[in-house]
Parts: structure tokens; C-alpha cells; sequence
């Protein structure tokens, strides 16, 4: 079934399993949006979902956690990223869970991929990248967190992680004029941000000296979500966003290296989906 709606994808690191079980209930029961933004890996996973392919991401963050082609702390020594996105794209032989580009563009769903300028501070988006490079660019950017990755070079210029400067970006779907907006979180509802301490701001302010405003907007960041996040629950209470949120506090760090952790919450994502499925359904169509 194909809706006229937005579909929203909160990122987070390793704690998009939740997002990937959630995906992958809509992908089974043959659920689409018109459009679907996601941020950081909300937008890894948006791709897979967009491409339509099942469990992908799932099995590629379980199965291959520990290949340090993937994540390793060794490419800091290097100058690169920890977290090897180019991985999840390159070709591994027709056994591996290779990109489904031809899926992708197939696809009906207007994909957008969220970013944060560092020239600007503020978010940029990149709507339905080409499979390839394009693509390749605007997940790197928008999945790219300060200090343990490095700028990513974008048509729009450099970029780093989108959560930066929209966390949650259902403003985007509204700006866009959707009357049906689903949100898929990855932490619980009653989660707020600690002020920026005063060591991380002497961090941003060195390591990034170059981009004031970048700085700025990575500073005043604790804020703007926890702004954001009062303004999504008061819409959802009032039914005009659809919000799927984990229960209870996510235990899974961001590089997490348990597998077991990471299967326990791709399944809370699942029966969270499974549990609200026809409640969604009921909104969509009212």
C-alpha cells in the first residue's frame, strides 16, 4: 500500500537497529511513503528501505560489526573515518548483501538525505541522490559524527552529521505540506539532551576553528532537540504525528559491539511495529 505521507527516521548510530526492525515490518506488509527523510543512519537505513531490501541492514551491522573494513578505531591513526561507509556499498561478490541500486531507482519514494553544513551551520538535504557516487556522498555526510569522522566533500560542500543541525527533521515533512507524518525515533520519548559541556565546547571550538558557524549550531545543539522533542510529543498527543519510540532507555552505544544487544533491539523495533501496526494504519487512512 502506498500512502501520501512522510516518513521520518531519527538517527543514532547502532541504535537504528530499532529503526531496521521497524522498516523491516513495513517492508513485509508492503507499506510505502511518498516520501521518506532520514538523518545520519536513519538514512542508511531509509536507503535500504527504499530499495526495498529486507534485513539488510541488520545483517550487515550483526554480521560484519567486528570486519574492520567496516568500523575500526585504527583508521583514526590513519586521518579517516572510524565507521567505513563505503563498505556498505562496494560490490562483495553476489553472496553478500549488495546495494540494490536498481531497486532504488526503481523506487516511487522521494528519498532525502539530510546533512549539516560546516560552512553554515544549518541543515542541507539532498533529494534522491543517483545510486553511485551521489548517493555514496550524502549518506557518508549525513552519518558522519564530529571528531570520530572526518568532513565529507558534497555537492552542497562539507558536510557532517545531519543530527547536528535537525535531529529529528519532521519540520522538513511539514515544510513539504504533509498532513500524515510518521516519526521513528530511537530514543524514548522523555529522553533529553545534558547542556554542552564546557570541555566538548573547547573541542568544537579547536577542532573546528575554521567554521564558526558550525561550531555554533554544535554548541546550542542539546537545546534545539530538546526543543524539537517538546513540540513532536505535544503533535503527537494532539494525533497529528505518528510517533514509534522505544519504551525504555536504548542500551546500545554508538559503535555497541555486542551483536547479542544488537539483535535484542532490532526485535524491540519489530514487535513495537507489529504492536502498532493497525493503530498506524488507522492514521494514515483517517
Amino acid at each position: 500500500m502506498y500512502y501520501n505521507a512522510a516518513l521520518i527516521l531519527e538517527g543514532g548510530a547502532m541504535r537504528g537497529l530499532y529503526t531496521s526492525g521497524i522498516l523491516d515490518v513495513l517492508l513485509k506488509k508492503d507499506i510505502q511513503f511518498k516520501t521518506v527523510i532520514g538523518v545520519s543512519a536513519g538514512s542508511l537505513a531509509g536507503a535500504n528501505f527504499v530499495s526495498k531490501q529486507y534485513k539488510r541492514t541488520y545483517n550487515i551491522n550483526t554480521k560484519y560489526r567486528d570486519d574492520k573494513e567496516y568500523i575500526s578505531m585504527a583508521n583514526v591513526l590513519k586521518k579517516e573515518s572510524i565507521i567505513n561507509l563505503d563498505f556498505l556499498f562496494d560490490d562483495h561478490g553476489p553472496t553478500w548483501h549488495n546495494f540494490d541500486a536498481r531497486a532504488y531507482e526503481r523506487s516511487e519514494t522521494n528519498f532525502v538525505i539530510v546533512a549539516t553544513s560546516l560552512e553554515s551551520g544549518k541543515a542541507v538535504t539532498f533529494e534522491k541522490p543517483r545510486p553511485g557516487r551521489p548517493l555514496i556522498n550524502a549518506l557518508e555526510a549525513s552519518s558522519s559524527m564530529p571528531f570520530i569522522s572526518k568532513p565529507h566533500e558534497t555537492s552542497k560542500g562539507l558536510c557532517l552529521d545531519g543530527g547536528v543541525a535537525d535531529s529529528i527533521p519532521y519540520d522538513l515533512a511539514q515544510k513539504a505540506g504533509f498532513d500524515k507524518i510518521v516519526v521513528v525515533r530511537t530514543r524514548m520519548r522523555s529522553y533529553r539532551k545534558k547542556p554542552t559541556s564546557f570541555a566538548l565546547r573547547r573541542l568544537y571550538a579547536k577542532h573546528f576553528k575554521d567554521y564558526p558557524n558550525f561550531i555554533k549550531q554544535a554548541i546550542a545543539r542539546p537545546e534545539d532537540y530538546n526543543a524539537s522533542v517538546e513540540k513532536l510529543n505535544k503533535l503527537e498527543k494532539a494525533g497529528e504525528i505518528f510517533v514509534l519510540a522505544p519504551k525504555e532507555p536504548v542500551k546500545v552505544g554508538r559503535l555497541e559491539h555486542s551483536v547479542k544487544k544488537l539483535d535484542e533491539l532490532y526485535q524491540i523495533g519489530v514487535n513495537d511495529m507489529e504492536a502498532r501496526f493497525d493503530e498506524m494504519l488507522k492514521y494514515l487512512e483517517a
